[in-house]
């Protein structure tokens, strides 16, 4: 029974709004045939703010079929229209309106909202921009014209627009979307500027807080951008602003907090391969020499012929001292680049820990051959293998050869004591006795109490 009754009372209530309807509309063509454009006019309004559009647009085609001429008639066709999802009619009767009241802004935002529904975003924009003409201080158009090129990523012109309406509201969205803006087309210096604005006046804003750390690593201010990253969740960044996150740190001497972006990079994407050579030499850097060798296979596995990492993977195998490990790696990176010095050098220093003599003789005197010219740059290298070479000729009483070697040493650690007592020694073996003396001289003068120098100089009678 009760059911009943609502479905009794639900259909009076269809009855007599059709009833009404119907009422309205004859009232509405009753005034039309009477001339009362105006009350006809009014009508229809009713018809339209109620959604009523199909006796809306009953009336409102009668009244243009009769030339009435009234700016509302063309605007509620145009009201109907849209309503009625006709975006073409709907903006063809604005535009009668709007020839009828250029300075109609109302009209022109109508207008603007229906071609940008439709796609026709450039018709749209020139509407909001007419807006503007004739209203500077409109901020709805600004926004609602940067929004437009936004979405269309015409960046450029939508971070005008967008200065433009914070010079009247500074809204969170438009500050997010105006260094977004600017980051987009690269122009740095702006992004951060409204991004930092920006957070002043919104903290936290993470939208804000990426534009201010992308911006900061585009204007090389590394440590804003190391701030801005960590406040970044990590779910928030993509594998490019890990990396960069990463980069920040490295050049900041943060290696610690940098390889941990680094790993995450490689986490997220193992394919990051350019990264493998960074990673490896932080590591190195910091000693932890186990996971830079990891890094350089990592990098060897993609890049076989990579001879930077299998030279680096020796100094890293070498300062663990497994100098086997060492060995491989530098004959490998030697077997790709002969030519390099460092390469040549710790090879030499593997063998010299291996016990391997000629081997290590063999390789120090490539190394000096490479040095040639470059002898500023490598000094204590020089030296290093000077000593080695002059040192085992001199062991093994070979004098002529070891001269050459440990005259060079002089060149760079003058007043060594050692090396001069080997020196005249060395001459005193050959039988050139002047010379022999003359060294023997030297070493006393750096030296009063050599008992070496006394000894020889005795026996040469010249004590």
């Amino acid at each position: 029974m009760k059911k009943t009754a609502l479905l009794f009372i639900g259909t009076f209530f269809v009855l007599s709004f059709n009833v009404n309807a119907q009422s309205s509309v004859a009232d509405g063509e009753k005034a039309i045939k009477n001339k009362e454009y105006s009350k006809a006019l009014t009508i229809a309004k009713e018809f339209i703010d109620s959604n009523n559009t199909t006796d809306a647009l009953r009336l409102l085609i009668q009244l243009r079929e009769k030339n009435f001429s009234d700016i509302k008639l063309f605007e509620y066709l145009g009201d109907t229209y849209s309503k009625m999802n006709v975006a073409e009619n709907a903006i063809i009767n604005y535009e009668q309106a709007e020839a009828m009241d250029s300075l109609n802004i109302q009209l022109k935002f109508k207008s603007a909202e229906l071609l940008s529904k439709s796609k026709k975003y450039t018709d749209a924009v020139n509407k909001y921009l007419k807006v503007i003409a004739i209203d500077p201080n409109n901020k709805t158009a600004y926004l609602k014209a940067a929004t437009i090129f936004y979405s269309a990523k015409l960046y450029a012109d939508a971070a005008v627009m967008y200065e433009k309406y914070l010079g009247i509201d500074q809204s969170q969205e438009a500050f997010e979307n105006i260094a977004k803006a600017f980051r987009e087309i690269k122009n740095y210096e702006k992004a951060y500027k409204y991004a930092v604005e920006g957070l002043v006046k919104y903290p936290g804003d993470a939208a804000l807080t990426k534009s201010a750390a992308i911006a900061s690593f585009g204007l090389q201010k590394f440590e804003d951008a190391g701030k801005y990253y960590s406040a970044i969740p990590d779910s928030q960044l993509t594998v490019s602003d890990l990396k960069n996150a990463g980069k920040a740190f490295q050049m900041i001497k943060a290696d610690s907090i940098s390889i941990k972006y680094f790993e995450k990079v490689i986490a997220k994407d193992p394919s990051q391969s350019s990264l493998f050579m960074e990673m490896a030499n932080i590591y190195f850097r910091n000693k932890d020499n186990e996971r830079a060798v990891k890094y350089y296979l990592a990098k060897i596995k993609i890049d076989p012929n990579y001879e930077l990492a299998y030279r680096y993977m020796g100094f890293a195998n070498f300062a663990m001292e497994k100098w086997d490990n060492a060995r491989q790696a530098f004959l490998k990176a030697k077997e790709l680049v002969d030519t390099t010095f460092m390469t040549n050098y710790w090879l030499a220093q593997t063998y010299s820990q291996m016990d391997s003599t000629q081997q290590a003789s063999d390789q120090y005197i490539r190394s000096l051959k490479l040095s040639e010219g470059k002898e500023r740059q490598y000094k204590d290298e020089i030296y290093g293998a000077n000593f080695f070479l002059g040192k085992n000729a001199y062991d093994k009483q070979n004098y002529n050869a070891a001269l050459p070697y440990l005259k060079k040493i002089l060149q760079f650690k003058s007043g060594d004591v050692g090396t001069t007592e080997m020196i005249a020694i060395c001459y005193h073996q050959l039988q050139n006795y002047d010379e022999a003396i003359k060294w023997y001289r030297a070493v006393l003068k750096l030296n009063p109490k050599s008992e070496v120098a006394k000894k020889g100089l005795r026996r040469l009678s010249a004590d």
